[in-house]
């Protein structure tokens, strides 16, 4: 299964999002984010995914990463909130196995 990391998370009004570098947010460095903010245990494969998560364009992964993956999402508090993870929960949602 492939994850397109270079999606946009936005804002309500459809508008993308910016990082501290005032660029436009993708899921990518949402999700590694979220998996660096991690407390969960495993944290070699957690570094190793968030890794690739920023560096990718897209990442291939099989039902075991992608359940960790959202897990690490549905329990995050990264950011504060639901506009990021929410988002990140719904385009992870459209991945099929």
């Amino acid at each position: 299964m492939k994850i397109n990391l270079a999606q946009t998370i936005n804002n309500l009004k459809g508008e993308p999002l910016k990082d501290n570098e005032k660029e436009e947010l993708t899921l990518g460095e949402a999700l590694s984010n979220i998996l660096l903010s991690s407390k969960t245990k495993g944290g070699m494969k957690i570094f190793l995914l968030a890794k690739k998560c920023f560096t990718e364009k897209e990442l291939e992964v099989d039902q075991v990463d992608l359940n960790l993956i959202k897990n690490e999402v549905k329990n995050s508090e990264a950011y504060g909130g639901v506009l990021v993870t929410g988002q990140c929960e719904l385009l992870l949602e459209d991945i099929k196995g």
